[in-house]
Parts: C-alpha cells; sequence; structure tokens
C-alpha cells in the first residue's frame, strides 16, 4: 500500500502536465474544427481517407493504402473511435494530434537538457504556454523570429509530418521511461538481456512503421546512440561490444515483425510489399521541373535547422564519453537521437526522393525548442555553482514548477473561452453546415450538394477520393484513395484491374480548372487514364459538374478516333530527344496514345556504379496551350521509369502536331536517351485542353 501511494504521488505531477498539454491540444483542434475548409486536392482527406477505410473494418495496408504510415492512421483513428466518425472530428483529431506530439518533443528535450524531471515539468509547461502563444498569433516577445519555425507543430498540414516525426519523440520517451522504471527498482545492470538490451531495440523495431521515412531515420539514430553508449560502458572489451549490437539487431527485427504484424491485422507481407512499391516508385515518380530532382548530396539543400542539429548531435555524440554519470551519458544518447534522428529525416528523404522539398520543418521545431531550453540550462549551470545563489536556487525549485503549471491553467483558460466564445459567435455569412462531413464550409457546400445531386444512388470511383465520397458513404473500391499513392507494379495493376473490373456507374476527377495539378496526374497515371479516355467522356464541363471536378459515364463505344498519325524521333545536339506527333488531319486536336522503346546511353562510356539517372518528359504543346490561355507553364511535365524500356505517354496535340522532349538528368551529367520505337496506339479527345 505504501508504494503504491508512493508511485501514485509520483506519478500524480506527470499526469497533471499530460492533462494541461492534452487540453492545449483541445484548443488547437477546435480551432481547426471550427471552419472546415475543404480542398480537393489539400492533404485533409489524405489524414481522413485511411481511417474511414479503419473504422469500416478493413484490413491496414492488405485492404487499403496506408501512405503516412501506422501513427497517423491510428493516432486519428483511435480519437475518431472515441469521439465519432466524421470529416470535422478528422480535422479535431489531426489537429490534436499534431500539437500534444510536438508538446511531447518540448518534453522530450527538456528531460534531456534539464536533466530533471521536475525541471523537465516546468520547462515543458513553460515553453508549451509560450509556443501556443505563438502559433495562436498571440503579439508575445520574439514571436516573429519563433512563428516561421513552428510550421509543422502549428497545423497538422499537407502531411501530417508532425505526427510522423512523433516515432523519434515517443522512441526517446518510451525509452527513458523504461530505464527510470528499471533503475528505481534496482534490476540488475548486467546479465545476458539486461532491461537496456531489450527495451532500447524493441522500442526502436516497433515504431519504424510508425512513418516509413522518419521510421528509418529514428532506428539509424537510435541505434548510433545506443552503439556508442555501449562503446562507453564496455570501451575496449569488444566481444561484450558485439554480443550486445547483435542482440540488438535481433531483437529490434522482433520487434518490428510484432509491429507490423499488429497493425497490419495479421498481414505483414502486405505491409511489406506496400512499403515496397512505395519505395521503388518515390524517387523517380513525383515532380514536374527537370531542376528538382536531385543526382547527389552536394545538389541537396542543407537548411539552417539541419545543420544546426547535426551541430549539436555531434556535440551529444561527445558528450557520451565525456560525462561522468551513467545517467548522463544515457540522455547525451537520446540527445543524440533526437538532433541526428530530425536532420536525418530531412537528409534520408531527400535522398530516396532525389527531392529538396524534405521535412526541414521537423528540424526547425527542434531547434525552436532546443535553444530556449539550453538557455535555461546555462543560467542554472551558472547559478549552481554560484554559493550565494543556492537557497535561491532550492527555493524556486519549489515555487517555480507551479508557477509554470499555473501559467499553463492561464493559457488554457484563455484559450478555452476564445473557442467557446467563437462558437457562441457563430459562423456568419457564407457559411453551410453539411452535416454528412460534421463541420461548417463555405461556397463548396453549394457545389458539393450539386455534385450530391449528380451522384444520387450511383456508385463512383474517384481518382482523389474526398469529400463527395465522405458524404455518400462510399469508400474508394480499389483502397488507394488517391491515384498518387498507388506505387509499385504490383500496386497500380491491383488498382486498374479492380477499375476495369468494377460495375460503376461515374468516374469522379478533379477538375484543371481547380486543380491545376491534375495536369501532372494525367500524364504521370497515363497507365490509367488511357483506360478511362477510351472508354468514357465527361457528362458535362466542370461548371455543369459542380464546379470542383469532372464525372465521366461510360460511352458504350471504344473512344479512338483512329486518326491516322506518325511520330518523328530527332535527337538534338543538346542531349534531348524531340518527339513529334503528326495527324493525317491539319486540324486534328486531341491526345495521342504513344508507345515507347527507350533507355539512356553514356555519351562519355564511363557510367559510374553510384551513377543516379533520371529521365525527363517536357510536354511543349501542352506548355503552349497553357501560356495561350495565360495559365501556368510545365503543371503537366513529368518522369519515367528507368527500370524498364517500354512505356505508354499520352501527347497532346493541336491543330495536327503535338511534341514532347526527353531530358536525362544524371549524376556525370553525360547520359542521354535514346528511343528506338515511338508508335500511336490511338487518338482520343483531349478533355483538358479541347473540351472547356
Amino acid at each position: 500500500m505504501h508504494n503504491a501511494k508512493q508511485t501514485a504521488k509520483h506519478a500524480a505531477p506527470w499526469v497533471l502536465l499530460l492533462v494541461l498539454l492534452a487540453g492545449l491540444a483541445a484548443v488547437r483542434g477546435l480551432g481547426a474544427n471550427y471552419d472546415i475548409g475543404y480542398e480537393i486536392m489539400n492533404g485533409d482527406f489524405q489524414n481522413y481517407n485511411p481511417v474511414r477505410h479503419l473504422l469500416a473494418g478493413q484490413a491496414p495496408y492488405k485492404d487499403f493504402t496506408v501512405y503516412l504510415g501506422a501513427g497517423e492512421l491510428y493516432s486519428v483513428g483511435g480519437l475518431l473511435l472515441i469521439l465519432g466518425n466524421s470529416f470535422g472530428r478528422s480535422m479535431f483529431a489531426t489537429n490534436f494530434c499534431t500539437w500534444f506530439y510536438f508538446e511531447l518533443l518540448v518534453l522530450a528535450v527538456c528531460l534531456v537538457v534539464l536533466g530533471s524531471g521536475r525541471a523537465a515539468r516546468a520547462g515543458t509547461a513553460a515553453l508549451c504556454s509560450y509556443f501556443f502563444l505563438v502559433v495562436q498569433g498571440v503579439r508575445v516577445p520574439l514571436a516573429d523570429s519563433i512563428s516561421p519555425l513552428l510550421e509543422y507543430a502549428a497545423s497538422n498540414g499537407n502531411s501530417a509530418r508532425m505526427i510522423r516525426s512523433a516515432a523519434l519523440t515517443l522512441a526517446v520517451l518510451v525509452i527513458l521511461l523504461g530505464l527510470r522504471i528499471w533503475q528505481g527498482r534496482g534490476m540488475p545492470r548486467r546479465g545476458p538481456l539486461p532491461l537496456p538490451a531489450l527495451l532500447v531495440p524493441l522500442t526502436a523495431g516497433a515504431l519504424v512503421p510508425w512513418s516509413n521515412d522518419m521510421g528509418g531515420a529514428m532506428y539509424i539514430s537510435v541505434a548510433l546512440g545506443y552503439g556508442l553508449f555501449l562503446i562507453r560502458e564496455y570501451r575496449t572489451n569488444i566481444r561484450a561490444i558485439v554480443v550486445r549490437v547483435v542482440q540488438y539487431i535481433a531483437v529490434s527485427v522482433a520487434g518490428l515483425g510484432v509491429s507490423v504484424t499488429l497493425i497490419s491485422w495479421g498481414h505483414p507481407l502486405a505491409w511489406l510489399r506496400q512499403t515496397r512499391g512505395t519505395g521503388s516508385y518515390q524517387t523517380w515518380y513525383y515532380g514536374t521541373l527537370l531542376e528538382e530532382k536531385t543526382c547527389s548530396l552536394s545538389e541537396l539543400r542543407w537548411p539552417g535547422a539541419v545543420v544546426f542539429c547535426l551541430v549539436l548531435a555531434a556535440g551529444f555524440a561527445a558528450a557520451i564519453f565525456l560525462c561522468k554519470s551513467r545517467r548522463s551519458a544515457v540522455l547525451a544518447a537520446a540527445g543524440l537521437a533526437l538532433t541526428l534522428g530530425m536532420a536525418l529525416w530531412n537528409v534520408l528523404y531527400g535522398v530516396v526522393s532525389a527531392s529538396n522539398n524534405g521535412p526541414a520543418g521537423g528540424a526547425s521545431a527542434l531547434v525552436a525548442v532546443l535553444i530556449p531550453a539550453f538557455a535555461v540550462r546555462a543560467v542554472l549551470t551558472v547559478l549552481e555553482r554560484l554559493p550565494s545563489a543556492q537557497q535561491a536556487l532550492r527555493a524556486a525549485g519549489r515555487w517555480l514548477p507551479r508557477l509554470c503549471a499555473l501559467l499553463c491553467c492561464t493559457v488554457l483558460a484563455v484559450g478555452m473561452k476564445d473557442q467557446i466564445a467563437s462558437r457562441i459567435g457563430g459562423h456568419g455569412e457564407g457559411r453551410t453546415y453539411v452535416p454528412e462531413l460534421g463541420g461548417w464550409i463555405g461556397d463548396q457546400a453549394q457545389k458539393l450538394a450539386t455534385e450530391q445531386q449528380i451522384t444520387a444512388g450511383r456508385r463512383v470511383f474517384g481518382t482523389y477520393s474526398s469529400a463527395l465520397e465522405a458524404m455518400t458513404g462510399q469508400l474508394q473500391p480499389t483502397g488507394t484513395d488517391y491515384i498518387i499513392h498507388a506505387m509499385g507494379d504490383r500496386q497500380r495493376l491491383a488498382y486498374l484491374q479492380t477499375f476495369q473490373a468494377g460495375d460503376f456507374d461515374l468516374v469522379v476527377t478533379p477538375s484543371v480548372k481547380v486543380a491545376p495539378f491534375e495536369r501532372w496526374s494525367r500524364n504521370a497515371n497515363w497507365w490509367f487514364y488511357r483506360e478511362l479516355y477510351r472508354y468514357w467522356a465527361p457528362m458535362g464541363n466542370t461548371y455543369v459538374c459542380g464546379g470542383m471536378h469532372l464525372f465521366w459515364e461510360r460511352t458504350g463505344v471504344d473512344n479512338n478516333h483512329n486518326q491516322p498519325a506518325a511520330v518523328t524521333v530527332t535527337p538534338g545536339g543538346d542531349g534531348t530527344v524531340t518527339l513529334t506527333v503528326t495527324t493525317q488531319d491539319p486540324a486534328f486536336c486531341g491526345v495521342a496514345d504513344v508507345s515507347l522503346c527507350y533507355r539512356l546511353t553514356d555519351a562519355s562510356s564511363h557510367t559510374s556504379p553510384l551513377e543516379r539517372q533520371f529521365l525527363h518528359v517536357t510536354c511543349v504543346t501542352e506548355n503552349e496551350l497553357c501560356a495561350a490561355a495565360g495559365r501556368e507553364t510545365h503543371q503537366g511535365d513529368f518522369y519515367l521509369p528507368l527500370d524498364r524500356d517500354n512505356y505508354d505517354i499520352p501527347i497532346t496535340i493541336s491543330d495536327g502536331t503535338g511534341t514532347v522532349v526527353l531530358t536525362a538528368r544524371s549524376t556525370s551529367g553525360t547520359m542521354v536517351p535514346v528511343v528506338e520505337q515511338a508508335t500511336v496506339n490511338a487518338t482520343y479527345t483531349d478533355w483538358e485542353y479541347f473540351f472547356e
């Protein structure tokens, strides 16, 4: 009984802190839930759609695509299981989780930097209160400087990146908590498999599926921190180090296997196939501009926050060996994991995706927390060395945590008051409550009502499933809600076969009038659109279809115009290849379905085994049409895969001629494309350019 009371006494301040942090996160969630702005291709439904499948009883990875990772799926899904399943509540849930996981990052940093539990609680409460005021738009000191660093924490964003980054935060917190319990109960430090040798790898392995990109970065950074700690402990005992490393690998693999089996509902191979498919397509698939792809580390951008984290990681690595106590070395290893993990997340994303659009916001958020935490640590270190300040420090240790908790309570009360006042005040004109979505939206409400009328009682197949499917209670039949997430040959084949075999009444695609990104999607996903163009046609223009989408109906015939056409292949002196489709009818306007047989060759005959190569397609005729209409150009340019030598692409034709240009991009800069054969399979009406 005495031990239970002592445990409850020690746990009470932590429970209070977590309740306060959850309260602040709830205010952020309520703010996002007040008006649920709906855009047909933004990330809000990317966050919500997998949860709809999960709560409908479908098996993750087997029945539907989990593109953002298990962390977002189960965090948001768990909340909606309690709150109720609707898009409006998903906006609350994703923003709640975004802010709460950021607050846990603050807690992890405070534990590492400040060292003691009491100081960490006080620092977390104070910093979270301050950061909350910053993202709420309150004019507090340094808000203009801090606000840009909190981009990932301020909202759920397009890809829930703050939620995905929590794999690292949770790994550090779980390991520190486990070690604290282990230490408090006096468990043995040695033996064949003491708790640290089990806890650290098991946690790291189990959290890899939380987010595939951050999961990998987390695993590497935790492993490195653990490895350096082993070297510190065992010094020259190589055998002991090797044994622990082997144990780490075995236990972490077991943890990964158990975790994957659980989150996939007993279908680990489905998780593996989806992960491999995403990995095989991630590098070449996304992007429109030739300059977007990076061929080497030297081409990656290194944001200041990432560099700062790497410098701190080196400092923490050194501290593991310089610290006098084992406890301090453990905290240094945790600091190494946090700083290296956030930086590595950005670097690995850039390498795997060949992109400079990496998640640098994670490092920025970490820097926003680290700077004040280190400032407080520096002040405390100075005061601890001053004999005259000892009494003041002891007094501050008693009342400062309470004052910080009071500050957090006050900020929470003001935040809740604002949310209550906003709801009492109403939503004003121009907002309509949509019960099927569980929230208030703007002018899209009328457009969605029109779409509901069009699709009443009809089964739809959406390439970008979102509000319409949620309102009509339908799920994307393939399990891949966004066509851009059908990544991997197996996944694309399954997507296409489901479409071909399905008894759908309507196909729904975003209109390029409101979603220019659809130009790229059509070209990059021609493997699907060539089937759509062949047997389906829009029932009307964007205006007739409600103002946001095109609705396609079966025509009952093959839509091939059978327009005689030839392809001319012209190598350029600058290493490019121009493909020109010319139709027999000089007035023909449409799109040609063209099969290419192609490859890259090295103009210098010195290809490196580490050579990174890409093949870019510039849609010349499309860009000319866009320029003539006053629209942005190069929105439809795309890339071709290089793991095969045959591929089908669309070439838009205007007045009998259509042109694209193939350009190679490589590490050496010496690769050039070679087109061995180009054949026109069919010609269709180009609904993107000659319909509306």
